[in-house]
């Protein structure tokens, strides 16, 4: 009869695994995207803080834009009383309403030898891709001069 011996295997701790090259490949891809993203510049706009007036305020002999974002992305020109609805659509990112309004102030700020300035009170719920199109609309029509302001127009 044939002896059958038995073959004992040593317990091997945790198989391993090289990830030497892995990291390589990461680090490849992560300067293809840096080198292959393009770098958009944004417009810069002077802004004054809520709370601050406007640099050239006292000269003006025109008043401000006003320009109101509330919570659901509706954008009002003008003050409480007065208000015109100027978009509805949160979806609407070009707000030509809105330029042609900013551009009719920046005119008459121009014919009387002034600035314009722009007011911009956003509601707290206001989401931030609507402000944003609100500033581009305002860098469009070249307007320079924008008030932040955190205390809606009663007037």
């Amino acid at each position: 009869m044939a002896r059958h011996k038995r073959m004992e295997f040593e317990d091997d701790a945790d198989p391993s695994m090289d990830i030497s090259s892995l990291i390589d490949c990461c680090f490849l891809l992560l300067i293809y995207f840096i080198v292959a993203t393009s770098i958009v510049q944004e417009r810069k706009l002077d802004m004054s803080m809520p709370g601050q007036a406007p640099s050239s305020s006292s000269n003006n002999a025109i008043e401000p834009g006003l320009i109101r974002v509330d919570n659901n992305g509706v954008i009002y020109w003008g003050k409480q009383d007065s208000q015109v609805t100027i978009d509805s659509d949160p979806g609407n990112h070009e707000l030509p309403s809105l330029v042609e309004n900013l551009n009719n102030l920046r005119q008459a700020a121009e014919a009387i030898g002034s600035k314009p300035v722009v007011q911009l009170y956003v509601e707290n719920g206001a989401k931030h891709q609507r402000v944003v199109d609100v500033l581009n609309a305002l860098s469009r029509a070249d307007i320079k001069s924008v008030a932040l302001t955190n205390v809606p127009e009663d007037q």
